[in-house]
């Protein structure tokens, strides 16, 4: 992989694609793979915490309630929240790392987690708004039947959309969740056309390597439950590393996924990106330029 500026670099061709984001996007995070620590520790400590708040908040939901259906929705948002802070915060400082990386540094665990610590005031914020978008999004496919959940498909489309770089922009500029929401949907309206589909091939990636993990742990519960003795550990075995599989590319697809936000956040406010420069227009294109493509 070449980048700008490099002396013994060769100029980027071809067009850009979801795949040679990814790559770029992985190239850069193998140069500090101890940043991989962090969605792994974001996976661990936002289970714990999940599990941790559902219990306090089932009990608070069935006193209040008196019911089993409001205590189940009670500790399902607290366990969401608790998540949702855990998760923003150690991607809040995988942004940080990526951006010390992209201005010429070397990012240490400590160091950007430490920066994303005095930023807490705004994640939890972000945490708390994102938590009540979900919730209402869900309550709405739940009381409208068919017709909610197709309104809550197209709403959760397009809060997906346009909340796509907040956690940069919260990292980067400072904002308030409202105002991040606002500056990320200005930086997407203003750059994202037909790019939309090269974002889009991140997750058809994702899907074609996790399909064979899939289809790893159905054939263990297929040995295991239709098998002797021998198979049925077979499938134990199986199953488990099929598990440890998912977990592994979960959080690597979780870094390369935050690592390419981060790029083409400063690719689209302008600031330097250690990825060949005529890669990254393909994530973001200006609508005028999609004929012919």
């Amino acid at each position: 992989m070449t980048y700008p500026n490099d002396p013994n670099s060769s100029s980027w061709s071809g067009s850009a694609t979801g795949r040679e984001i990814l790559t770029a996007s992985w190239d850069l995070l193998r140069r500090d793979r101890s940043m991989l620590v962090l969605p792994f520790l974001s996976l661990v400590l936002g289970v714990a915490a999940a599990a941790i708040l559902f219990g306090p908040g089932w009990a608070i939901g069935r006193v209040f309630a008196h019911t089993n259906q409001a205590a189940g929705w009670t500790g399902g948002v607290l366990a969401v929240l608790g998540l949702s802070i855990v998760s923003i915060y150690f991607q809040a400082a995988l942004v940080i790392g990526a951006n010390q990386q992209a201005d010429g540094g070397t990012p240490t665990l400590g160091g950007v987690l430490e920066a994303a610590w005095s930023m807490r005031g705004r994640i939890i914020s972000w945490a708390l708004v994102t938590t009540t978008v979900g919730v209402a999004i869900r309550a709405l496919e739940q009381r409208l039947g068919i017709f909610g959940r197709l309104l809550g498909l197209v709403a959760g489309l397009a809060w997906a959309i346009a909340s796509y770089l907040v956690v940069p922009v919260i990292v980067a500029e400072g904002l308030g969740p409202f105002a991040a929401v606002r500056r990320s949907g200005e930086l997407i309206k203003q750059r994202w056309g037909t790019g939309l589909r090269t974002t889009l091939r991140f997750g058809l990636i994702q899907v074609l390597l996790i399909l064979p993990v899939i289809f790893g742990i159905v054939a263990g519960a297929v040995m295991i439950g239709t098998g002797t003795s021998g198979i049925r550990v077979i499938g134990v075995l199986v199953i488990a590393a099929a598990i440890l599989a998912l977990i592994a590319m979960s959080v690597v697809f979780a870094a390369i996924g935050t690592y390419a936000q981060t790029m083409i956040y400063r690719y689209a406010v302008g600031r330097p990106i250690p990825i060949p420069a005529e890669l990254m227009p393909g994530a973001f294109l200006p609508k005028r330029s999609r004929r012919g493509y």
